[in-house]
């Protein structure tokens, strides 16, 4: 009997909503693409308040309702075991829709898997955050659970034990630390960029889409100016902010390659 390849199912997941799941669940897509681009990557929002419309030529984006969790995770369970070359993401809402999820899992036993929990610098989400693991082990004991901090300021130790102070405690106002209370494997940081936003609600493409053309951009920038020169100076002046932004979008997911150890 073959084996279940358990390592190639992603879920992200916390009770409280707004906290960057949508987001998480697209730096992973993109960091398993980086690490294996012949893999097929399947990206499946299950959301009963949220709908992103995100377009890309490389991940199958679908997003679905809470009714069709349990048919989606059948699903995902399927061709994690049939097929060793296919990458299943989850993007669960928040609260309830969390909540419903995991209990899909447990219902057939999904164990080890990858779960990222994101979480802000606020004080209260560290309630949401103990729900949350404690849901993922009471019947997933051999989950790999990465805690991903969100909106970080600064990518520096001292300055995001100072932003987060929620995990990290602080003895000066008497606010415990946290980390020995979670039981999780890893701890990830995202910065805060206003990249993500931009990409889904401006451009409204994924941030592997806009990664791989970024890095077409820059390789061959020679080549793209010379055709821009000959369409005027205006294209040429609109093409360069591409050429900003591009920069931008590479320097951004060099800082998230940390998180390709907990795929």
């Amino acid at each position: 009997m073959k084996k279940e390849n358990k390592s190639n199912i992603h879920i992200t997941v916390q009770t409280k909503g707004g906290v960057g799941k949508t987001t998480v669940s697209g730096i992973v897509a993109t960091l398993l693409y980086l690490l294996n681009e012949n893999q097929k990557i399947n990206l499946f929002e299950i959301d009963d308040n949220n709908n992103s419309k995100i377009n890309s030529n490389y991940i199958n984006y679908q997003s679905l309702k809470l009714k069709d969790s349990e048919v989606v995770i059948d699903d995902i369970q399927f061709s994690n075991l049939s097929d060793s070359n296919v990458a299943n993401i989850v993007d669960a809402g928040g609260g309830n829709d969390t909540k419903i999820v995991l209990q899909k899992l447990k219902e057939i036993d999904l164990s080890g898997l990858n779960y990222y929990v994101p979480l802000n610098d606020d004080l209260d989400q560290v309630n949401n955050i103990k729900e949350t693991i404690v849901l993922i082990r009471d019947f997933d004991k051999f989950a790999n659970i990465n805690l991903v901090l969100n909106r970080c300021f600064s990518l520096e130790k001292d300055e995001i034990q100072k932003q987060f102070i929620n995990i990290f405690g602080s003895d000066e106002l008497d606010i415990p630390n946290q980390l020995d209370n979670l039981k999780v494997n890893n701890i990830f940081f995202i910065p805060n960029s206003n990249i993500f936003s931009i990409l889904k609600s401006h451009y409204k493409v994924s941030l592997l889409d806009s990664y791989l053309s970024s890095i077409d951009l820059i390789q061959n920038i020679d080549t793209y100016r010379q055709e821009w020169i000959k369409e005027g100076q205006d294209v040429f002046k609109a093409n360069n902010k591409r050429y900003r932004f591009a920069k931008m979008v590479v320097e951004l997911i060099e800082q998230l390659k940390p998180i390709q150890k907990a795929l």
